[in-house]
């Protein structure tokens, strides 16, 4: 009752000025009549499929007015926008212009925000400073929108309140002032939004949208492989000759098989190269959040009698004519150590990327197998990931021209042109060795750098 007192009261005023600065929603309704300005919630709040930002408003009635409160949750170290973040619709045709007034909290440090009215820069903050207090007025008819650019440091906690901007929006009606409060808060998530971009663990038993060559499968693999080996160098033999496969997908039923030839008993002549590959494209931004870090993770497991100067893999992500080797002919066994079986096991690659955003990558799985029949290898990949990674990184690869690029074996198609700075010159060692007695020629190894 105190409260319709109150309002009442201040509907009596003489004075224009109070008759118009309770023109706030929760007040005005006491009269059944339109405010001059109705402020609303924009459409941009956050896709809940993505999950990786959230907007929210509401109004409470302090010291007699009507406050609006409009809150962001934006993931730390990404650029997040709303736009709109807030409509003001208004009855009747005005000019309109926010101004800070202060800004707290105990990370205020950590905000950079940019808040705009129907495109017109109203007030910024930079690393916790107010350094534009207000806009220029702005002209409203009908219903004009805010857009807010939200920045927030590494120095926020997960889970917190960042900080409160506190701010008046003046209107100006008729030649009279209105103004009506609202409060701008920044939050960060209490864990990190990640978005997968792409996922592939051969659950569907096909590798459709992959491209691969003939000896490379989708495999149900959940049953024992008995492989003996018969091609071998005289003097050489492999040890064991027989060994048991017992490989079984990380995850599900299905994996991908690559090199391995069930129909023959030693590896097919000439050289082999088999593949399987597939790009990917990263946005710039989800959901208005830019894309900074994109985390690419694989199972493998390397099954082999061979050794690093004849089989080996190259697993390597290529973005234009920039590679990045996870592994660069590798094989367990170094050098010209062949002849023992070797399992690496499944072994777990992991790597955080910046510098993708806007951009395809390509993922490729490599067996190259020497140009002769001898010693055989085969090569298992399962559970690929691009998992797009909201938060503070450090340590993250830049893919840049100059990065690691191997002259020996290209991610593209044999014989396919990819330009001079794909492939830098450099004395080929590919098949060095190969051909004189697998390496034993004048008594010296061939060695190949890892």
């Amino acid at each position: 009752m105190k409260r319709l007192s109150l309002v009442l009261s201040l509907a009596f005023a003489v004075s224009a000025w109070a008759a118009i600065i309770i023109r706030n929603v929760t007040e005005w309704s006491v009269y059944a009549q339109q405010p001059p300005a109705v402020k609303v919630l924009g459409r941009d709040r956050g896709n809940p499929l993505y999950n990786v930002k959230l907007a929210r408003a509401w109004w409470a009635v302090e010291d007699g007015l009507n406050v609006t409160y409009v809150e962001v949750t934006v993931p730390r170290c990404h650029r997040a926008v709303f736009d709109p973040v807030l409509n003001l619709t208004v009855g009747e045709a005005l000019s309109a212009r926010l101004e800070a007034v202060s800004l707290t909290g105990s990370y205020a440090s950590q905000l950079s925000l940019n808040i705009s009215l129907a495109g017109v820069r109203q007030v910024s903050v930079r690393n916790g400073v107010i350094t534009q207090p207000s806009g220029s007025p702005v002209p409203v008819t009908g219903t004009a929108s805010f857009r807010a650019e939200v920045l927030v440091g590494s120095g926020a906690p997960l889970g917190a309140e960042v900080a409160r901007l506190e701010t008046w929006l003046r209107l100006t009606v008729s030649g009279v002032q209105v103004s009506q409060k609202v409060v701008w808060i920044v939050r960060t998530p209490s864990a990190p939004p990640r978005v997968v971009l792409f996922y592939d663990g051969f659950e569907s038993g096909s590798l459709e949208g992959w491209t691969r060559t003939t000896y490379t499968y989708a495999e149900r693999k959940l049953y024992d492989v008995s492989v003996t080996e018969l091609c071998y160098l005289s003097g050489r033999p492999p040890t064991p000759s027989t060994i048991t496969d017992t490989t079984r997908p990380v995850a599900g039923s299905w994996l991908a098989w690559i090199g391995f030839r069930n129909q023959v008993q030693c590896e097919p002549v000439p050289e082999g190269r088999d593949y399987l590959r597939r790009s990917v494209p990263v946005p710039a931004s989800i959901d208005g959040v830019e894309v900074r870090f994109v985390n690419v993770t694989f199972w493998w497991r390397l099954m082999t009698w061979d050794s690093a100067n004849y089989d080996y893999v190259n697993l390597t992500l290529t973005v234009d004519a920039t590679r990045y080797f996870f592994k660069q002919r590798y094989n367990p066994n170094p050098g010209n150590s062949y002849g023992p079986f070797r399992d690496t096991g499944w072994q777990r690659n992991s790597t955080l990327f910046a510098g993708l955003a806007g951009r395809t990558a390509m993922i490729e799985f490599l067996l190259r197998t020497s140009s002769d029949n001898l010693y055989r290898s085969w090569l298992y990949v399962d559970e690929v990931y691009f998992v797009v990674h909201f938060d503070c990184a450090s340590g993250a690869v830049v893919l840049a021209l100059g990065m690691l690029t191997d002259p020996l074996v290209s991610p593209f198609a044999l014989g396919e042109e990819i330009g001079p700075q794909a492939l830098p010159s450099s004395p080929s060692l590919e098949d060095a060795g190969a051909n004189e007695d697998r390496g034993f020629c004048c008594g010296e190894e061939i060695v190949v750098d890892e």
